[in-house]
Protein backbone atom coordinates (compact mmCIF):
# COMPACT_ATOMS: atom_id res chain seq x y z
CA UNK A 1 0.00 0.00 0.00
CA UNK A 2 1.10 3.48 -0.89
CA UNK A 3 1.60 5.57 2.58
CA UNK A 4 1.23 9.09 3.07
CA UNK A 5 4.86 10.81 2.20
CA UNK A 6 5.20 7.65 -0.63
CA UNK A 7 2.21 9.89 -2.34
CA UNK A 8 3.71 12.99 -1.68
CA UNK A 9 7.66 12.08 -3.01
CA UNK A 10 5.43 10.51 -6.16
CA UNK A 11 3.60 13.78 -6.65
CA UNK A 12 6.77 16.02 -6.30
CA UNK A 13 8.54 13.51 -8.90
CA UNK A 14 5.77 14.06 -11.58
CA UNK A 15 5.50 18.36 -10.60
CA UNK A 16 9.25 19.02 -10.82
CA UNK A 17 10.84 19.71 -12.73
CA UNK A 18 7.79 22.33 -14.06
CA UNK A 19 6.18 20.63 -16.85
CA UNK A 20 2.13 20.97 -18.21
CA UNK A 21 -0.33 21.72 -16.15
CA UNK A 22 2.59 22.79 -13.36
CA UNK A 23 0.01 24.99 -11.69
CA UNK A 24 -2.57 21.94 -11.49
CA UNK A 25 0.40 19.89 -10.32
CA UNK A 26 1.97 21.76 -7.64
CA UNK A 27 -1.97 22.43 -5.60
CA UNK A 28 -2.69 18.41 -5.68
CA UNK A 29 1.12 18.59 -4.27
CA UNK A 30 0.49 21.17 -1.23
CA UNK A 31 -2.93 19.27 -0.73
CA UNK A 32 -1.13 15.53 -0.60
CA UNK A 33 1.65 17.63 1.73
CA UNK A 34 -1.24 19.09 3.99
CA UNK A 35 -1.69 15.02 4.98
CA UNK A 36 1.19 14.78 6.38
CA UNK A 37 1.86 13.94 10.15
CA UNK A 38 4.86 13.30 12.20
CA UNK A 39 4.30 9.97 12.66
CA UNK A 40 4.46 9.41 8.65
CA UNK A 41 8.28 10.34 8.95
CA UNK A 42 9.15 8.80 11.77
CA UNK A 43 9.22 11.94 14.33
CA UNK A 44 7.71 10.16 16.87
CA UNK A 45 11.16 7.94 17.25
CA UNK A 46 13.52 11.01 16.90
CA UNK A 47 16.12 11.09 19.49
CA UNK A 48 16.25 14.80 19.31
CA UNK A 49 12.81 15.50 20.24
CA UNK A 50 12.80 13.36 23.34
CA UNK A 51 14.97 13.85 26.52
CA UNK A 52 17.78 12.06 25.54
CA UNK A 53 18.51 15.06 23.82
CA UNK A 54 19.67 16.74 27.07
CA UNK A 55 22.26 14.12 27.53
CA UNK A 56 23.68 14.08 24.02
CA UNK A 57 26.99 15.34 23.66
CA UNK A 58 28.62 16.42 20.54
CA UNK A 59 31.94 16.11 20.75
CA UNK A 60 32.51 17.36 17.26
CA UNK A 61 31.11 20.57 18.28
CA UNK A 62 32.95 20.87 21.24
CA UNK A 63 30.57 19.85 23.80
CA UNK A 64 27.67 22.60 22.37
CA UNK A 65 24.53 20.87 21.07
CA UNK A 66 23.30 22.36 17.52
CA UNK A 67 20.40 24.21 17.22
CA UNK A 68 18.88 22.20 14.53
CA UNK A 69 18.55 18.19 13.56
CA UNK A 70 18.08 17.44 9.90
CA UNK A 71 16.80 13.90 8.97
CA UNK A 72 17.29 13.24 5.16
CA UNK A 73 14.66 11.73 3.86
CA UNK A 74 15.87 11.20 -0.20
CA UNK A 75 17.77 13.21 -2.63
CA UNK A 76 17.93 12.77 -6.23
CA UNK A 77 18.59 15.46 -9.23
CA UNK A 78 14.47 16.46 -8.65
CA UNK A 79 13.92 16.96 -5.31
CA UNK A 80 15.61 17.06 -1.85
CA UNK A 81 13.42 16.07 0.99
CA UNK A 82 14.46 16.13 4.66
CA UNK A 83 12.86 17.31 8.21
CA UNK A 84 14.34 19.76 9.90
CA UNK A 85 13.71 20.24 13.80
CA UNK A 86 14.64 23.28 15.14
CA UNK A 87 15.18 23.24 18.79
CA UNK A 88 13.52 25.66 21.71
CA UNK A 89 14.69 29.31 21.23
CA UNK A 90 16.37 28.51 18.14
CA UNK A 91 16.37 29.50 14.31
CA UNK A 92 17.51 28.63 10.94
CA UNK A 93 19.04 32.31 10.29
CA UNK A 94 17.51 34.15 6.84
CA UNK A 95 18.60 32.42 3.70
CA UNK A 96 17.75 31.66 0.69
CA UNK A 97 16.97 29.10 -1.95
CA UNK A 98 18.18 30.12 -5.34
CA UNK A 99 16.11 29.48 -8.49
CA UNK A 100 14.28 26.92 -6.57
CA UNK A 101 11.02 26.19 -4.96
CA UNK A 102 10.43 25.22 -1.48
CA UNK A 103 7.77 23.72 0.55
CA UNK A 104 7.58 23.98 4.33
CA UNK A 105 4.74 21.32 6.48
CA UNK A 106 5.22 21.96 9.95
CA UNK A 107 5.18 18.38 11.39
CA UNK A 108 4.99 19.60 15.39
CA UNK A 109 5.42 22.39 17.54
CA UNK A 110 4.68 26.06 16.33
CA UNK A 111 7.28 27.85 13.64
CA UNK A 112 7.32 31.66 13.09
CA UNK A 113 8.56 32.52 9.53
CA UNK A 114 9.47 35.58 8.07
CA UNK A 115 9.26 35.20 4.16
CA UNK A 116 10.85 38.37 2.06
CA UNK A 117 11.11 39.11 -1.66
CA UNK A 118 14.04 40.13 -3.39
CA UNK A 119 12.92 43.29 -5.34
CA UNK A 120 15.28 44.92 -8.16
CA UNK A 121 17.85 47.69 -6.77
CA UNK A 122 19.80 49.83 -8.73
CA UNK A 123 22.47 52.35 -7.27
CA UNK A 124 19.91 55.33 -7.73
CA UNK A 125 17.90 53.52 -4.65
CA UNK A 126 21.45 53.93 -2.61
CA UNK A 127 20.86 56.50 0.78
CA UNK A 128 23.16 58.74 2.00
CA UNK A 129 24.52 56.37 3.84
CA UNK A 130 25.16 53.94 1.84
CA UNK A 131 27.24 55.68 -0.69
CA UNK A 132 30.58 54.24 -0.22
CA UNK A 133 32.49 52.74 -2.91
CA UNK A 134 31.74 49.02 -1.21
CA UNK A 135 27.79 49.10 -1.24
CA UNK A 136 27.45 50.19 -4.89
CA UNK A 137 29.63 47.33 -5.70
CA UNK A 138 27.74 45.21 -3.26
CA UNK A 139 24.78 46.47 -5.04
CA UNK A 140 26.06 45.47 -8.94
CA UNK A 141 27.14 41.51 -7.09
CA UNK A 142 23.57 41.45 -6.25
CA UNK A 143 24.57 41.01 -2.66
CA UNK A 144 22.58 44.28 -1.22
CA UNK A 145 19.53 44.97 -2.07
CA UNK A 146 15.94 45.86 -1.00
CA UNK A 147 13.45 43.28 0.45
CA UNK A 148 9.96 43.08 0.11
CA UNK A 149 7.85 41.39 3.73
CA UNK A 150 5.24 39.10 1.91
CA UNK A 151 2.85 38.59 4.41
CA UNK A 152 0.18 40.43 3.59
CA UNK A 153 -1.22 41.88 6.99
CA UNK A 154 1.00 44.53 8.24
CA UNK A 155 4.01 42.71 7.45
CA UNK A 156 4.15 40.38 10.23
CA UNK A 157 5.81 36.85 10.04
CA UNK A 158 3.15 33.97 9.74
CA UNK A 159 3.02 31.17 12.57
CA UNK A 160 2.74 27.79 11.32
CA UNK A 161 1.52 24.47 13.86
CA UNK A 162 0.68 21.05 12.37
CA UNK A 163 -2.60 21.76 11.16
CA UNK A 164 -1.46 24.91 9.27
CA UNK A 165 -1.16 24.29 5.52
CA UNK A 166 1.94 24.64 3.89
CA UNK A 167 4.21 27.46 3.51
CA UNK A 168 5.14 27.89 -0.61
CA UNK A 169 8.57 29.16 -1.25
CA UNK A 170 9.04 30.60 -5.26
CA UNK A 171 12.42 31.41 -7.08
CA UNK A 172 11.09 35.12 -7.07
CA UNK A 173 8.47 35.21 -4.35
CA UNK A 174 9.36 34.70 -0.42
CA UNK A 175 12.69 32.56 -1.71
CA UNK A 176 14.20 34.25 1.69
CA UNK A 177 13.28 33.68 4.58
CA UNK A 178 14.18 33.06 8.64
CA UNK A 179 12.76 30.09 10.66
CA UNK A 180 12.31 30.07 14.22
CA UNK A 181 10.85 27.77 16.90
CA UNK A 182 8.31 29.07 18.88
CA UNK A 183 7.56 27.74 22.81
CA UNK A 184 8.83 24.73 22.19
CA UNK A 185 11.03 22.54 19.70
CA UNK A 186 9.63 22.52 16.10
CA UNK A 187 9.81 19.85 13.18
CA UNK A 188 8.50 21.05 9.87
CA UNK A 189 8.77 18.59 6.32
CA UNK A 190 11.10 20.40 3.35
CA UNK A 191 10.75 19.77 0.34
CA UNK A 192 13.03 21.43 -2.31
CA UNK A 193 13.05 21.33 -6.07
CA UNK A 194 15.92 21.44 -8.11
CA UNK A 195 17.97 20.32 -4.93
CA UNK A 196 21.02 22.60 -4.14
CA UNK A 197 23.83 22.00 -6.58
CA UNK A 198 27.17 23.08 -5.04
CA UNK A 199 30.17 23.61 -7.27
CA UNK A 200 28.84 20.72 -9.84
CA UNK A 201 31.31 18.42 -11.63
CA UNK A 202 31.74 18.89 -15.52
CA UNK A 203 30.38 16.13 -16.86
CA UNK A 204 27.06 16.38 -14.69
CA UNK A 205 23.85 17.18 -16.38
CA UNK A 206 23.05 20.08 -14.22
CA UNK A 207 25.76 23.06 -14.79
CA UNK A 208 23.98 25.93 -12.82
CA UNK A 209 25.52 26.59 -9.66
CA UNK A 210 22.54 26.74 -6.20
CA UNK A 211 24.49 27.38 -3.24
CA UNK A 212 22.67 28.90 0.24
CA UNK A 213 23.23 32.24 0.99
CA UNK A 214 22.83 34.20 4.39
CA UNK A 215 21.80 37.57 4.86
CA UNK A 216 20.65 40.19 7.31
CA UNK A 217 18.91 43.60 7.55
CA UNK A 218 21.19 46.19 7.68
CA UNK A 219 18.60 49.05 7.70
CA UNK A 220 15.05 50.54 6.66
CA UNK A 221 15.05 51.91 3.25
CA UNK A 222 11.69 54.46 1.77
CA UNK A 223 7.89 53.25 1.75
CA UNK A 224 8.70 50.68 4.25
CA UNK A 225 11.21 48.20 2.27
CA UNK A 226 14.44 47.64 4.24
CA UNK A 227 18.05 46.74 3.09
CA UNK A 228 19.32 43.11 3.08
CA UNK A 229 23.17 42.60 2.86
CA UNK A 230 24.77 39.00 2.00
CA UNK A 231 26.45 37.36 4.58
CA UNK A 232 29.09 34.43 5.44
CA UNK A 233 27.58 31.88 7.14
CA UNK A 234 26.89 32.73 10.67
CA UNK A 235 29.13 30.92 12.83
CA UNK A 236 26.46 29.91 15.67
CA UNK A 237 24.68 27.98 13.04
CA UNK A 238 24.91 24.16 12.80
CA UNK A 239 22.61 20.85 12.28
CA UNK A 240 23.76 17.70 13.79
CA UNK A 241 21.75 14.60 11.69
CA UNK A 242 19.54 11.89 12.64
CA UNK A 243 19.01 8.48 10.31
CA UNK A 244 15.14 8.03 8.96
CA UNK A 245 12.78 6.12 11.01
CA UNK A 246 9.73 6.36 8.75
CA UNK A 247 7.99 3.89 7.09
CA UNK A 248 10.39 2.18 3.65
CA UNK A 249 10.18 4.64 0.90
CA UNK A 250 9.88 3.31 -3.04
CA UNK A 251 12.41 3.76 -5.13
CA UNK A 252 12.02 7.41 -6.55
CA UNK A 253 13.28 5.77 -10.32
CA UNK A 254 9.75 3.55 -9.69
CA UNK A 255 7.52 6.45 -9.28
CA UNK A 256 4.91 6.11 -12.23
CA UNK A 257 3.42 9.64 -13.13
CA UNK A 258 -0.21 10.19 -12.01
Amino acid sequence: MCHALDKVLQLAMATFPKSGNFAAKLERLLEQTNQIKGSDVGLDKSRSLTSERKSIRAEEYQDCLAPVSYIQVTENPVISVGVFIIHEGEKIPMHDHPNMHGIIKCLQGHLRISSLTRRETSLGDLPERFSAEVFKTKIQTGQLFLIIFDCAEAHLPVILNSDSPPCLLQPDSGNIHQIESVNGSAAFLDILSPPYNIDPSPDYHDQEERDCNYYRVIGEGKDGFRWLLQIPPPANFFCDTEPYKGPELTNPEDYQKP
